[in-house]
């Protein structure tokens, strides 16, 4: 087992997803990488919380229940044999495997501190960490999910994140790049601005100009160049505006910006 899909794996471990090969796998891993260990040890603390707990707190993520609300209207379309399929589908309990774990990590913080105020500075940090870890790692989830609300749903969970990994940049930008519903793409370009500070993501919003065929998503990105004052921005819309098929309006917006930065 790769050190990349461990983290994965300790969701499926807690909440017996995983195969009997992958178990002795991730076992091994545990023996061999005492870091490891450590990070499961204080996850599997979490999870052992948040089954003692018998009535949520009024402080959690309200998206799961939003999540909760449309599978139910979903299941309502569908035969009962078809909703049971659908529940038990194998992204679904790991979508939702990630989801509770994000609500449990919260739990058991607000529970804590409300507990003991005395909590050291060094217990938080590491519970907030692996807050973000497992919101990251719902986040790659759902961007693979085949419904565009599921992938509009893991950007809105990207603008929870206090920091990025360039993973999560990275899968942003493939949304952007690749994606086939234009709302999700405009969610995407939402998302980056945030991190516009970063070169990497500076130079792939650049990048990304050429590849979009929406003249909302292009108008989109002609105006966010402006704000940036990015130069490199000039050439890719100028390549645009010559092509036959641009809506005439995106290349009207795109030219506005090239004057506008210049």
């Amino acid at each position: 087992m790769k050190i990349e899909e461990f983290k994965i794996a300790i969701i499926d471990y807690l909440s017996g997803n995983l195969a009997d090969d992958k178990q002795q796998e991730f076992k091994q891993l545990l023996k061999e990488n005492s870091n490891l260990q450590k990070e499961f040890n204080t996850t599997k603390a979490f999870w052992n919380v948040s089954k003692e707990t018998i009535e949520p707190s009024t402080n959690m993520d309200m998206n799961f229940y939003a999540m909760l609300k449309a599978e139910e209207e979903k299941r309502n379309q569908i035969s009962f044999t078809q909703k049971l399929q659908s529940f038990f589908s194998t992204k679904l309990i790991k979508q939702f495997a990630y989801t509770f774990a994000i609500l449990a990590v919260g739990f058991f913080i607000g529970n804590q501190l409300n507990i003991n105020s005395n909590t050291s500075k060094e217990t938080l940090k590491v519970a907030k960490a692996e807050t973000e870890n497992v919101r990251s790692q719902l986040v790659l989830t759902l961007l693979d999910q085949p419904s565009a609300n599921k992938r509009l749903q893991a950007v809105n969970e990207v603008n929870k994140l206090n920091d990025v990994t360039e993973t999560i940049l990275k899968a942003l930008f493939s949304t952007l790049n690749n994606d086939d519903n234009v709302n999700v793409r405009l969610s995407a370009i939402e998302a980056l601005k945030k991190y516009t500070h970063i070169p990497l993501v500076r130079e792939g919003l650049v990048t990304s100009i050429a590849n979009q065929t929406s003249p909302l998503v292009q108008m989109e990105l002609a105006d966010l160049m402006v704000i940036l004052q990015e130069k490199k921005a000039v050439k890719p819309f100028k390549k645009l505006i010559k092509e036959d098929d641009v809506n005439a309006s995106a290349k009207e917006k795109m030219e506005e910006s090239i004057k506008s930065i210049i």
